[in-house]
């Protein structure tokens, strides 16, 4: 399963009290809203930069309630959605039943995989990936008990994506034609996740290697949003062989 990472770790917001508001009747003032600055700033991302941003961005909230939940599926379908920023078919659809996910640490454990998903597999209702990454944005300073060190994090990866993943420089890889799932542009080569670890000299030219890395680490056996080899082919595959990445030449 996956590892919350030592910068977020380091962050010190795992917390064992409930200091945040939550109304089951009124969860979407909570996140769903933009500021426009920002925004415009996250529009000029690809739509891969911002979707892995989202996902990074959730692992903040998870930490968030390590010590309140021991229920493994948030971290176990971030680590599905890590794979689908390669490509769509590693990663299940999912919908979080309302029941099993109420209350203040359990509803925002459930919108940030709903959040995700809708990054992933809700392009077709809202194209703009950009709309996500504000709304896992405004969902996590609204749960952390401090939000200093998340703000700098996420501005200081903003920063970082626009000079290796904008809209205006990047070529769609070869895996876009490929992903079975992709009915309107999903643009952009995949950004792995050591781009979101400011103590990591990230460069663009490591994407794939980092990326091969983390595919071929994966146990579909023990995650259940996880497709395996069988059932990823059944689906049309994904270019090359499942669980690894191929270097092309747009990356």
């Amino acid at each position: 399963m996956l590892v919350i990472p030592k910068y977020i770790r380091d962050a010190g917001i795992s917390s064992a009290e409930e200091l945040h508001e939550w109304d089951e009747w009124n969860i979407r003032s909570y996140y769903m809203f933009e500021d426009g600055d920002q925004f415009t700033r996250l529009d000029g991302l690809t739509d891969k930069a911002n979707t892995a941003l989202v996902i990074a961005s959730g692992e903040w909230v998870c930490e968030r309630f390590r010590l309140l939940d021991r229920d493994p599926r948030p971290l176990q379908f971030l680590e599905a959605s890590w794979a689908a920023v390669v490509n769509l078919a590693y990663c299940q659809f999912t919908v979080t039943e309302d029941d099993e996910w109420r209350g203040p640490v359990r509803g925002p454990l459930a919108m940030t995989m709903t959040i995700v998903n809708d990054a992933l597999f809700g392009l077709e209702d809202n194209p703009d990936v950009a709309y996500r990454s504000c709304w896992m944005f405004n969902l996590a300073r609204h749960v952390l008990p401090s939000t200093d060190a998340f703000d700098r994090w996420f501005e200081t990866c903003v920063a970082r994506l626009e000079v290796t993943h904008n809209s205006a420089d990047d070529v769609p890889g070869e895996e876009e034609d490929d992903d079975p799932f992709t009915k309107v542009p999903w643009h952009g080569s995949p950004v792995p996740r050591e781009a979101f670890d400011l103590s990591f000299q990230y460069q663009r030219e490591l994407a794939p290697g980092l990326l091969d890395g983390f595919l071929r680490s994966l146990r579909p056996s023990e995650n259940p949003y996880l497709r395996n080899a069988q059932e990823i082919g059944d689906l049309g595959g994904v270019g090359q062989t499942p669980f690894a990445y191929r270097v092309t030449e747009t990356d």
